[in-house]
C-alpha cells in the first residue's frame, strides 16, 4: 500500500508539518452521523491509491489543542480548590461535558427506537396478523415502512453515538496523554514513580479512559430501557412479566460476578506468565552456555511444567468468560421460557399478540447483558487509571536551589558547605507537600545524602571525584543538576551544562539523532567528535551508519557502544560545564584510555569537567581530585598531594586498583547486554553489515506484510490442526450448531405452541387464541422447559469444550516454537532480535490464549445465528430465499473488499504505538539529561507528533470498523422490509400468524447480531497474525546439525586423553559472510594447559565455538582423540567438553539445580567441589543452603562468587577438556590465587584452554596460541615468545602492562 511512512524521528520532528488534512473536518452532518466519509478512504484503500502522508490527524482531535485544554481545566481547579482537593474525575466530565450530554441524548433516542420498533409496532403487527380483515392493506404496509423506518433509525442513532464518541474518546486519550507527559517532562527527580508507572499511564492507562469513553454512556440509558420495557410488558402480561425482568436483572448480576472472577483469574495467572516469560528471556540470554552444557532439554520441561500450570489457570478464566459472552443471547429465551411457563401455569390468558411483543423486547434487553459487564469493568478501570494520574500531578519537585552565576570570572562550579538530601524536608502543617509519598509518612527526616560539601572548580579545570561504592559520587552530580533537595548551604554554576549519566540513555531516533539532540548539524564538529569518541568503527559495522535508529533504549546497542554514543552527545553539544558520570565504565582498558585521552583531555580542553570514575589510573592526570566518603569529603588536593597524605586516596591507588577493575567489570557487566545482532563481538567485528536485519524506516518499525485472504484462511487451517486436527475442529463446530439450533428449535416450538391456540375445546369469542386454555398445556410446557434446559446443557458442554480445545491449539503452538527454538543453531539467535523472540512468547501468546478464542466464540455464535435466522425465514417464506441470497453475495462483497483494509489499519496502528512507547519509556528513563541539555520543548513536540500519528491510525480504524459494521447494519435492516411485506401479503392459511410474527422476531435480531458478528471477525482477522507469527518460526527455524545424516557412536569412555587437532579448519558465522577461522592447523596435546591470545576480532571465542560446534565448520575439521567431531551427535560432544563463561551465568532455581541440574551427583560431592572453589562458607550461610533459591537479578552473589559458582559446576563435570574464558576475572586477587591452585590441582589430568582478555592470566601456561584474524600467528612456549623480536605475543604483553601501569 502506498503512504506507508516511518514515525517522524527527532530531526524530522523539528520541521515536520502538517501535510494532510483530516476527512472529518470536511464531513457534513449526514456524512459524519453515517460515517460515509470513510468510504473514499475505504475505497482508496482498495486501489491501493491512498497515501497516508495527505491523511493527518484533525487539529481538534491532537494533543496540541486537546492537551492545552485540559492542562488549563486542571489549573483552573487546582486554582479554585486548591491541589490536594483538586478532582482530576471532575475535570475529564468537565472536559468532555457537552458531548457526554449528546451522546446521553442519542442514546435515549436509540432506546426509544428500540423499544418503540421491538413492543409497540411488534404488537401492532401481531394484532394485524391475527385479523387482517379488521385494518386494510395499506395499514399494513404502512406497519412496515413504520418498523423498517425504526430500525433505520435505530441503526443511525447507534452509528452517530459511534461516531460521537469515538471522536471524543481520542480526544480524551490525547489529551490525558500529553497532561501526563508535561507533568512526567517536567520532573527533575522519579520521586517514587517508577518509569513503569509513567509509561503505563500514557499508554494502558489512556486506553482505558478511551474505552470507558466509549461504553459509559450507553450503560446510562439502559435504566431507562429497563423500566419503559418493564411496565410495557405488564401492561401485556400483567404482574408475571416481572418474572422474565427478575431473571435478566440475575443474569446481569452473574455477569458482573463472572467480571469479577475472571479478573481475579487473571491476576493470579500474571505472576506465572512473567515466570515463564522470564525463564525464556533466560534461554534467549544465555543460549550459547546453554548448548555448550547440554541443558535444551532441561529448560524446556521446566518452561513446559510453567506453561501447564498457566494454561490451567487460563482455562478457569477462559471458562468464565466464555460462559459469560455464550449465555446473552440465550437469557431472553430461558426469561421468555420461565415467564410464559409460570404465566399459563397460573392460567392468566396468553396470545401471540401479547407473547410475541414480550418476546422481542427481551430479545432487545440482552445487548444489556452484553455491554454492562465490559462497561462497568471499563468504568472501574478508567477510575483506577484517573487516580493514578492524579498522584502523579501532585508530585512536586526540589525547589531550584542552583545560583546560574553570570559575571563569575575564574570559577565554573562552587558548593558552599552545602547539603542536600533525595527525601524532601520536613515543613510545616500548612505548606501542601501531602502529596509526595514521603510527607505521607509519619516518620523521622532521613539523614542527609550529601553532607557540608565545599569545593571550588576553576574554569577549564579537569576535577576527578572518586571513593567507594555508596560514597556520593553520582548524588554529587546530581546535585549539580537540581535532583536532590537543599538543605543548607549554597550551589552555583556559570554557564551551561553537559551530563553524561552512569547507565547511558538513547532514546527513539537514529545515531545521529542522539549524538545531535536538536543541534544544527556541523560536519566538521560532527566528524571531530565521532573520531574522539571511537565510533567510527561502530557506525561501519550498524547496518545504516549513523542512520541506523536506534530502539527503546538502545536495544541493538552495545553497553559501550551506548555509552560512547552518550559521551559524543556531551562533547558536540559545546557547553561550558560537563558533568560526566563514570563515563568510562562500560568500555574496555585500551577504549577507555583512547576516550580519556582524545576525548576528555584533548577534545574538552579549556572546559570545566567533573569526572566520577572508580578507574583510579587516569585521577593523576586530573587537575585537582575529591575523595568522598559516607556523602562528605573526606580529601580534596592534586593527585601528588594526596598520595603523599596517605590516607584513603593512597589505600584506594596502593591495595584496591585491582578490586577497582573488578567493580569496573561488574558494572560492565550489569550494563552491557548485547543484542544478538552484535553478539560475539569478539569474532564479528570485522563481518559485514548486511547479515545484521536492516532497519532505518523499517529497521526497528517492522512493517507488516499485507496478508490476503488466502494467507488468513491457511494460518486458521493451520490453527485448527494445532487444535486437534479437523475432526475436533467439526466436532467443536458442531456443538456450536447443536447449540444455535436448539435455541431456534425453542422459538419455533413456543410458535408452535401459539399457533395451537386454545386447542379442541369450546370457548368464548374472548378466550380465542389464549393457549392457557389448551387441554394439553403440561405437554407444551413441558417440552418447552425441556428445551431450555437442553439449551442449558448443551452451552456449558460447548464452553468447556472450546476451552479445552482452543487451549491445547495455543499450548501445542507454543510448546512447538520451545522446541524449535531450543533446536535452533546460534545463528538464528545471533540474527534475531531477542525482543521478536520474547513477542512470540508473551504478547503473541496471550493473544492466542485470550483473544483469538474470546473473539471466534463471539465469531461463531452470532454468525451461526444470523444463518438460523436466514434459514429460519427462508422455511417460513420460501420465496426469502432470493433476498438472502442477495444479502450474502453483497455481505461477502464488502468484506471481501473492505475487511483486508481495516486489518491494514490495525496493523498500521499497531506499528507506530511502538515509537510512540519507545519514546515515552526513553523519556521516561532520561529526564537527568533531558533537563541538563534544556531539551523538555523538543522532546515534546516529539511526543506529541508521534502521539497524532498514533491517534490518526487508531482513530482510523476504529472507524473503518464502525463504517463496515454501519454498512452491513443497514443492509440487515433493509431485509426487515420483504419479511414485513410477506408478513401483510400473505394469507393466515398459506402460513399461521405465529409463524409470521415468528419470522419478524427474527429477523429483527439479524441487525443488531450483525454489528459483534463483524467486529468479532475483523478481531479474528487482525489477531490470527499472531498465530502466523509463531507459524513463521516453527516452520522457519532449522535444526542444528540437520543436514548431518549419519551418526556415529563414540566409546563409552570418549575422550581418554583430550587431544585436540585442527585440521586446516575454516568457520564463518552464516552464509555470505567472511571467514573468521582461516585454515587453522594445529594439535593440542591431551592434558596440556593451552593460552589464547589475540587482539579483539582475532578469533578467540570462535575457536570456542568452533570446538563445541555452535558453528559448523566451512571446510576443514577437529579430531577430539582422532573422533571427527561433525560425525558425532552434539549431545555426545558437548556433554564431554566443558566451560567456564567470562560472563558468568546463574539461573534462577535453587543452588543445587544450578549446579547438578539432573541430579547426578551426591551432596557430598556438591560441598566437596564448594569447598574447592572457597563458595562452601557462603553457601552455609544462606537459610537453606543448597535448597536456597536464587533472586531474579542474582542478587545474593556478586560477581566474583557467581563466577566461583560456575567454575564449581565445571568441577562437578569433571570433563577431559575444559575451557576457561577469563575465568577469574571477577575475583579480587587474593581469591584468585587461591583459584589458580584448585585449577591447577583439580584440572591437572586435563587438556585446559584459557582465553585470556588479560594476557597476564596466561603466562604459567605451556603453550601460548596468538590468534590475528583468524589465523595461527604463533604457537609456543611463553618465554619462547617473550624473546623473539617483532612477536605480536610480546607486543600484547608490552601494551597490557602499559595499560596497567
Amino acid at each position: 500500500m502506498n503512504g506507508k511512512r516511518a514515525p517522524p524521528t527527532y530531526s524530522s520532528s523539528q520541521s515536520e508539518t502538517a501535510a494532510g488534512t483530516s476527512p472529518l473536518d470536511r464531513a457534513g452532518f449526514l456524512s459524519f452521523s453515517t460515517m460515509s466519509w470513510m468510504s473514499a478512504v475505504m475505497w482508496s484503500m482498495s486501489r491501493k491509491k491512498l497515501d497516508f502522508s495527505f491523511l493527518s490527524l484533525s487539529p481538534l482531535d491532537g494533543a496540541g489543542v486537546n492537551g492545552d485544554r485540559l492542562q488549563r481545566l486542571w489549573e483552573e481547579e487546582v486554582h479554585k480548590v486548591g491541589l490536594q482537593k483538586a478532582s482530576l474525575t471532575r475535570v475529564l466530565l468537565r472536559f468532555q461535558k457537552s458531548r457526554l450530554l449528546l451522546v446521553v441524548f442519542i442514546t435515549v433516542l436509540y432506546t426509544a427506537a428500540l423499544f418503540v420498533g421491538s413492543g409497540v409496532l411488534m404488537h401492532e403487527f401481531t394484532s394485524y396478523n391475527i385479523q387482517p380483515e379488521a385494518s386494510s392493506v395499506l395499514g399494513g404496509v404502512t406497519l412496515s415502512l413504520g418498523l423498517v423506518s425504526v430500525e433505520l433509525f435505530r441503526v443511525g442513532c447507534v452509528t452517530l453515538s459511534w461516531a460521537v464518541n469515538l471522536r471524543t474518546g481520542i480526544r480524551l486519550k490525547t489529551a490525558f496523554c500529553t497532561l501526563g507527559f508535561h507533568k512526567i517532562v517536567s520532573l527533575r527527580t522519579h520521586s517514587g514513580v517508577s518509569v513503569g508507572q509513567m509509561v503505563r499511564i500514557l499508554t494502558s492507562d489512556s486506553h482505558r479512559l478511551f474505552e470507558a469513553v466509549l461504553l459509559a454512556p450507553v450503560v446510562l440509558s439502559f435504566p431507562l430501557l429497563l423500566i419503559t420495557c418493564s411496565i410495557y410488558c405488564c401492561y401485556l402480561l400483567h404482574y408475571t412479566a416481572l418474572i422474565g425482568f427478575l431473571i435478566f436483572l440475575l443474569f446481569i448480576l452473574l455477569q458482573c460476578v463472572f467480571a469479577r472472577l475472571f479478573s481475579v483469574y487473571q491476576q493470579r495467572v500474571v505472576s506465572i506468565t512473567d515466570s515463564r516469560v522470564r525463564t525464556i528471556n533466560e534461554v534467549v540470554t544465555c543460549i550459547k552456555l546453554i548448548k555448550m552444557y547440554v541443558w535444551e532439554d532441561l529448560f524446556e520441561k521446566k518452561i513446559t511444567d510453567i506453561r501447564n500450570t498457566e494454561r490451567r489457570m487460563l482455562e478457569k478464566a477462559a471458562l468464565i468468560q466464555n460462559f459469560s459472552v455464550t449465555i446473552s443471547p440465550l437469557v431472553p429465551i430461558i426469561a421468555a421460557t420461565c415467564t410464559f411457563i409460570l404465566h399459563t401455569g397460573l392460567r392468566l390468558p396468553l396470545s401471540i399478540d401479547r407473547a410475541i411483543p414480550v418476546i422481542t423486547i427481551f430479545n432487545s434487553m440482552r445487548f444489556i447483558l452484553f455491554m454492562t459487564p465490559n462497561a462497568v469493568k471499563c468504568l472501574a478501570e478508567a477510575v483506577v487509571s484517573t487516580r493514578r494520574l492524579k498522584n502523579l500531578l501532585l508530585i512536586q519537585n526540589p525547589e531550584s536551589y542552583v545560583v546560574h552565576m553570570t559575571e563569575s570570572k575564574s570559577a565554573a562550579v562552587v558548593m558552599d558547605n552545602a547539603t542536600l538530601s533525595w527525601t524532601r524536608p520536613l515543613r510545616p502543617p500548612h505548606t501542601e507537600d501531602r502529596g509526595d509519598p514521603e510527607s505521607k509518612q509519619g516518620h523521622p527526616e532521613a539523614p542527609p545524602t550529601l553532607r557540608n560539601i565545599s569545593f571550588t572548580l576553576p574554569k577549564g579545570r579537569l576535577l576527578g571525584v572518586c571513593g567507594n561504592v555508596g560514597s556520593g559520587k553520582t548524588s554529587l552530580i546530581c546535585s549539580l543538576l537540581e535532583q536532590m533537595y537543599l538543605l543548607q548551604g549554597s550551589v552555583s554554576v556559570h554557564g551551561s551544562i553537559a551530563y553524561v549519566s552512569q547507565q547511558p540513555w538513547i532514546f527513539y531516533g537514529t545515531v545521529q539523532d542522539n549524538i545531535l539532540m536538536g543541534e544544527h548539524l556541523d560536519r566538521p564538529r560532527y566528524n571531530r567528535v565521532l573520531s574522539c569518541c571511537n565510533l567510527e568503527k561502530d557506525l561501519d559495522v550498524l547496518p545504516y551508519g549513523d542512520q541506523t535508529m536506534l530502539g527503546e533504549q538502545g536495544v541493538n546497542l552495545s553497553g559501550g557502544q551506548k555509552q560512547r554514543i552518550s559521551l559524543a552527545r556531551a562533547v558536540y553539544s559545546n557547553r561550558d560545564v560537563y558533568l560526566l558520570d563514570d563515563p568510562l565504565s562500560a568500555v574496555d582498558a585500551h577504549e577507555a584510555k583512547h576516550l580519556f585521552e582524545d576525548c576528555i583531555r584533548k577534545e574538552l580542553q579549556g572546559k570545566s569537567v567533573v569526572m566520577v570514575t572508580h578507574q583510579l589510573q587516569y585521577m593523576k592526570f586530573c587537575d585537582e581530585v575529591l575523595v568522598l566518603k559516607d556523602g562528605a569529603v573526606l580529601e580534596s588536593g592534586s593527585h601528588v598531594d594526596l598520595l603523599q597524605a596517605e590516607r584513603l586516596y593512597a589505600e584506594l591507588i596502593n591495595k584496591q586498583l585491582m578490586e577497582q577493575n573488578s567493580n569496573e567489570k561488574e558494572e560492565k557487566k550489569k550494563q552491557v547486554e548485547l543484542n544478538p545482532v552484535f553478539d560475539m563481538l569478539d569474532e564479528n567485528s570485522d563481518a559485514p553489515s548486511s547479515d545484521c536485519k536492516p532497519a532505518v524506516d523499517d529497521q526497528l518499525i517492522h512493517q507488516v506484510t499485507n496478508r490476503d485472504g488466502l494467507s488468513t484462511w491457511r494460518t486458521f487451517q493451520r490453527y485448527c490442526q494445532a487444535a486437534g486436527g479437523y475432526c475436533v475442529s467439526f466436532f467443536i463446530f458442531l456443538i456450536f450448531t447443536v447449540m444455535i439450533a436448539n435455541r431456534a428449535l425453542s422459538y419455533w416450538w413456543l410458535g408452535y405452541w401459539l399457533k395451537q391456540e386454545h386447542g379442541t375445546g369450546n370457548v368464548t369469542a374472548s378466550e380465542e387464541g389464549n393457549i392457557s386454555l389448551n387441554a394439553d398445556l403440561p405437554f407444551y410446557q413441558l417440552m418447552f422447559a425441556l428445551l431450555t434446559v437442553l439449551l442449558l446443557i448443551v452451552c456449558m458442554i460447548k464452553c468447556f469444550c472450546f476451552v479445552k480445545v482452543t487451549f491445547h491449539a495455543s499450548t501445542t503452538l507454543h510448546h512447538s516454537l520451545l522446541k524449535k527454538l531450543l533446536a535452533s543453531p546460534m545463528s538464528f539467535f545471533d540474527t534475531t532480535p531477542t525482543g521478536s523472540i520474547l513477542n512470540c512468547f508473551s504478547r503473541y501468546q496471550d493473544e492466542m490464549d485470550s483473544l483469538v478464542p474470546h473473539n471466534l466464540n463471539i465469531l461463531l455464535t452470532f454468525c451461526l445465528i444470523a444463518v438460523c435466522i436466514c434459514v429460519m425465514n427462508s422455511i417460513i417464506f420460501p420465496i426469502m430465499l432470493l433476498p438472502v441470497f442477495v444479502l450474502v453475495t453483497l455481505l461477502v462483497l464488502l468484506l471481501w473488499m473492505f475487511l483486508g483494509n481495516i486489518c491494514d489499519l490495525k496493523q498500521m496502528e499497531n506499528m507506530s504505538r511502538s515509537p510512540y512507547v519507545s519514546l515515552s519509556t526513553s523519556i521516561a528513563q532520561g529526564l537527568s539529561t533531558i533537563h541538563a541539555y534544556n531539551k523538555t520543548d523538543e522532546f515534546t513536540k516529539l511526543f506529541k507528533s508521534l502521539s497524532d500519528i498514533n491517534a490518526n491510525h487508531f482513530l482510523l480504524f476504529n472507524y473503518g470498523m464502525r463504517w463496515l459494521c454501519f454498512l452491513v447494519d443497514t443492509l440487515c435492516t433493509i431485509m426487515t422490509l420483504p419479511v414485513s411485506l410477506l408478513v401483510v401479503f400473505s394469507s393466515n392459511e398459506f402460513c399461521s400468524p405465529p409463524m409470521k410474527a415468528l419470522a419478524l422476531v427474527f429477523i429483527i435480531q439479524l441487525t443488531s447480531n450483525c454489528q459483534f458478528m463483524i467486529q468479532a471477525l475483523t478481531e479474528v482477522v487482525v489477531r490470527l497474525f499472531s498465530v502466523e507469527r509463531l507459524l513463521d518460526y516453527i516452520t522457519g527455524c532449522k535444526s542444528e546439525s540437520s543436514e548431518q545424516l549419519q551418526v556415529d557412536q563414540v566409546p563409552e569412555n570418549w575422550p581418554q586423553h583430550g587431544a585436540v587437532t585442527f585440521l586446516d579448519y575454516k568457520m564463518r558465522y552464516r552464509n555470505n559472510s567472511p571467514i573468521v577461522l582461516n585454515g587453522l592447523q594445529l594439535h593440542i596435546r591431551g592434558g596440556e594447559k593451552l593460552g589464547i591470545v589475540g587482539r579483539t576480532g582475532s578469533g578467540k571465542s570462535s575457536l570456542a565455538a568452533a570446538l563445541f560446534r555452535l558453528v559448523e565448520p566451512a571446510a576443514g575439521t577437529i579430531l577430539i582423540d582422532g573422533v571427527d567431531i561433525t560425525s558425532i551427535s552434539l549431545l555426545d560432544l558437548r556433554r564431554n567438553l566443558s566451560i567456564i563463561p567470562q560472563h558468568p551465568v546463574l539461573f534462577t532455581g535453587t543452588v543445587r539445580n544450578n549446579l547438578d541440574p539432573f541430579n547426578s551427583y551426591s551432596d557430598e560431592e556438591i560441598w566437596a567441589a564448594l569447598d574447592k572453589t572457597y563458595m562452601k562458607e557462603t553457601i552455609c550461610r544462606l537459610d537453606r543452603k543448597l535448597q536456597a533459591e536464587l533472586t531474579e537479578d542474582r542478587g545474593n552473589f556478586s560477581v566474583g562468587q557467581r563466577q566461583l559458582m560456575c567454575l564449581s559446576r565445571a568441577l562437578l563435570r569433571n570433563s577431559k577438556i575444559i575451557l576457561l574464558d577469563e575465568a577469574t576475572a571477577s575475583v579480587d586477587a587474593e581469591t584468585d590465587a587461591l583459584i589458580q591452585i584448585t585449577i591447577r590441582e583439580a584440572f591437572q589430568h586435563c587438556t585446559m584452554l584459557t582465553i585470556a582478555h588479560h594476557i597476564n592470566t596466561v603466562l604459567q601456561a605451556d603453550r601460548i596460541l596468538v590468534l590475528d584474524h583468524g589465523e595461527v600467528v604463533e604457537f609456543d612456549h611463553p618465554d619462547v615468545l617473550k624473546q623473539r623480536p617483532n612477536s605480536l605475543f610480546n607486543s600484547l604483553l608490552t601494551a597490557a602492562n602499559t595499560v596497567k601501569s
